[in-house]
Parts: structure tokens; C-alpha cells; sequence
């Protein structure tokens, strides 16, 4: 059983012994595939003219053996032709939580497809609690006055007592709610399937509900897959119906929201500040409106903190490796009808 390890580039040897010692019939082969980052944004929003403009990278004759052989893949991209380019594949261990790059190229097939999915919540938690706070706390006028050699106060406001409204109560919503519940904030979820109870949730309230817990948040946190359904969640009326003044996050996808909508919503005033670590193209074209748009903050997907992550991901795919050698059920597969 042949099991390819293509990303991340280099693993340590340690981590590659750890997966050979699952089984002795399990052979790991570290062959790294990327593809360019603008390549793998447009494969998850369709974007046909990009994708002719920016071609798959031609695979080498070690790619080519790797994957022709191959019972099992950790990566990051895939080769559009991967049934014909590995004819053996069984299962695609994606090393992140998105896999909207991935769906077309695995719909149809006999592939399993699971997906990193709590591999990064705490640090990306952490990021919107801490962007969330810098907003708050006027971090950035504070620092701006410093600059200036300013002596004026510039308060912020408390978190405690307000309410945030988390759309998506995955890893990283869960994740979310439980730091902003020990900052004394009320947390409200909107998910799927509202039966499902959460702790890190007060409240856990249906889609039909969102436009409810819009205006009831103070900041709005969006971490839900990227669907059909969720394309352009967030439009003019979605902003619409958020609180005025309130704080929008994106750690989600950037085919989840209406750029154009989010900057007409934050030049009138009525979403007070916005968070985006995601955008529709990465990288974000220089003439991006998105770039200058008022209260604005923006991260170049960069939420996650690399420090763990590896040694997380490695963990996940050793447990799912001996369950994929032993014919169990594995952690995190995705329906890839739903999308995630």
C-alpha cells in the first residue's frame, strides 16, 4: 500500500516513520505537488478564464511514478486528471479545512475525501478574538497617536456583555465561541442543523434564523463551508441586516462574500469595521477596492499560525491512516455533494 505524501514539501523524517510504522505493508513516498496560489482560489470558485490563464503545472517523472502508484494522498492540490494520473487512489487526506479546490476534480470518483478540519481552529480563533479586540480597543489609534506623538485618550469598549454571532459552528466557530464566552460575551450560532447542541454556543438557531442574529450581534464571525449555498451569503440585504456599527469577520472563503456590498457597507457607516483574512482572489489584485475601503482590516489568509499545524496535521492523517489500513471509519469525511 503505497501512501504519497505531497504536501507539505520536506516533511520531517520522524513524521514519515510514524506513518510506516502503521502497518508493514504501508509505503510512504514523499513527493511534493503544488500548484500556484491564484491557480488553486480559482479551481474553488470555477473561474474558468483564470484557470486557462494560470495552467496546471506539467507533473515530473517523479510526480508521475509517485502518483501512479498511489493508495492514499495527503495534499494540498490535486492533478485536474487524477483518476488517470492514479489509477490506485483510494482516499484524499486534504491538509486543510476547505476543500472547495478539490470537489470537481473528486466528483464522481471512488475517492474518499477527508479534510483537516480543527487542524487550525485554536489559532484562527485566536486571530479573530485578537482582531476583534484590536478593533474594540482602538489598538490602531492608539498606535497611530504614538506615531503622531499625540496625548489624547482614544477608549474603546468592552467586550463583555456584548453578543457575537458566529455563522458556522464548525471547529473553528466552536473554537471561537468558547474564547469569546470566557471574555464575558453572549454567543449565538447560526448552523445546519440547529438540533445539534453546542457549549460553545448560548444559543444555536437554524439558517432560516440568520438575518435574526445579525441584528442582534455586535460582531458577526463567518466560518461556514464554501457551497452553492453559501456563495455570496453575505450581499447588500445580508449587510444590510447586521446591526449597525457592528463588526464583520471572514475566516471562511472569499466566495462567501459580496466584496462590493462590504465596501458600500462600510463607506455609509453601517458595518462599523470588517475582518477579512479571505477574498474572492488571492492574492488580492492591487486594484482591489478592498485595499482602501474604510475600516477595513485585512490579513493575506494568514490566520492560522504554522508553529503546530504540521505536527496536528501529521496526527490526523496517522490516526486516519490507521483506520484506512484497518477498513474503519475515518475522521472528517466530506460529503462532497454538500461540499464539506
Amino acid at each position: 500500500m503505497r501512501i504519497v505524501v505531497a504536501y507539505p514539501p520536506d516533511p520531517a523524517q520522524e513524521f514519515l516513520d510514524r506513518l510506516r510504522a502503521v502497518g508493514p505493508d504501508v509505503e510512504v513516498v514523499a513527493c511534493t505537488y503544488l500548484e500556484e496560489h491564484g491557480r488553486r482560489t480559482a479551481r474553488g470558485t470555477r473561474d474558468n478564464d483564470a484557470l486557462a490563464a494560470n495552467p496546471a503545472p506539467a507533473l515530473t517523472p517523479e510526480q508521475i511514478e509517485a502518483f501512479g502508484g498511489a493508495d492514499a494522498v495527503m495534499t494540498l492540490d490535486l492533478p485536474v486528471d487524477v483518476r488517470k494520473v492514479a489509477p490506485n487512489l483510494r482516499w484524499v487526506q486534504a491538509i486543510g479545512a476547505g476543500v472547495d479546490h478539490l470537489r470537481d476534480t473528486l466528483q464522481g470518483e471512488s475517492i474518499v475525501l477527508t479534510n483537516a478540519a480543527g487542524v487550525a481552529a485554536v489559532p484562527i480563533a485566536e486571530f479573530v478574538i485578537g482582531r476583534i479586540l484590536g478593533v474594540w480597543k482602538r489598538f490602531a489609534d492608539l498606535d497611530e497617536q504614538q506615531r503622531n506623538r499625540t496625548w489624547a485618550p482614544a477608549y474603546g469598549r468592552e467586550l463583555d456583555g456584548c453578543t457575537i454571532g458566529l455563522v458556522g459552528l464548525g471547529a473553528i466557530g466552536e473554537a471561537v465561541g468558547v474564547r469569546a464566552k470566557a471574555l464575558g460575551m453572549r454567543v449565538i450560532a447560526v448552523r445546519r442543523n440547529a438540533a445539534n447542541p453546542s457549549a460553545a454556543a448560548d444559543e444555536v438557531v437554524g439558517t432560516d434564523r440568520l438575518r435574526d442574529v445579525l441584528a442582534r450581534s455586535d460582531a458577526v464571525v463567518l466560518s461556514a463551508p464554501s457551497t452553492e449555498e453559501t456563495r455570496d451569503l453575505f450581499d447588500r440585504d445580508t449587510f444590510a441586516a447586521m446591526k449597525p456599527g457592528a463588526v464583520f469577520c471572514n475566516v471562511a472563503r472569499g466566495a462567501l462574500v459580496d466584496e462590493g456590498a462590504l465596501v458600500e457597507a462600510l463607506t455609509s457607516g453601517h458595518v462599523g469595521a470588517a475582518i477579512i483574512d479571505v477574498t474572492k482572489q488571492e492574492p488580492l489584485p492591487a486594484d482591489s477596492p478592498l485595499w482602501d475601503a474604510p475600516n477595513l482590516f485585512l490579513s493575506p489568509h494568514s490566520a492560522a499560525s504554522p508553529e503546530k499545524y504540521v505536527e496536528r496535521l501529521f496526527d490526523l492523517f496517522e490516526d486516519n491512516l490507521g483506520r484506512f489500513v484497518r477498513g474503519e471509519a475515518m475522521r472528517n469525511i466530506v460529503d462532497l455533494d454538500a461540499g464539506y
